[in-house]
């Protein structure tokens, strides 16, 4: 359990990187996709650290703002969180064509607070 945990906060921190290039690159639509699924690593990690087993990832972000508060996460880190949802969702079915620079950053900076959260949490 412990190497799964350690497996996806690295690859939420490679994204992390890949989203940060990206950025600075102008390929806005690339800095948000990474930056999502680095969240959706962390809250896997989290998960998977609090020893539970959700079907998919909407319940596995359900479960984990369920339990906000034992570790250390915010209503503000849940909005983070499902606001990542909603854009991969979106970006993924094709109706959000064109990311925005401002959407782009937003969803970096939310990404790197939630890993910094996680890795507390999780002492890593």
């Amino acid at each position: 359990m412990k190497a799964e945990v350690t497996l996806r906060v690295e690859e939420a921190e490679k994204l992390i990187n890949e989203a940060e290039k990206a950025l600075k690159s102008s390929s806005y639509d690339t800095c948000c996709v990474s930056s999502c699924y680095a969240i959706f690593h962390a809250v896997r990690a989290l998960i998977i650290s609090m020893e539970m087993n959700p079907k998919n990832l909407e319940d596995a972000v359900h479960l984990l703002c369920l339990h906000k508060e034992e570790i250390g996460l915010t209503k503000d880190d849940c909005s983070k969180i499902y606001r990542a949802l909603d854009i991969k969702s979106e970006i993924d079915s094709g109706y959000l064509r064109r990311v925005t620079e401002d959407v782009a950053r937003r969803t970096l900076d939310d990404a790197k607070e939630i890993l910094r959260k996680a890795k507390e949490y999780l002492r890593i």
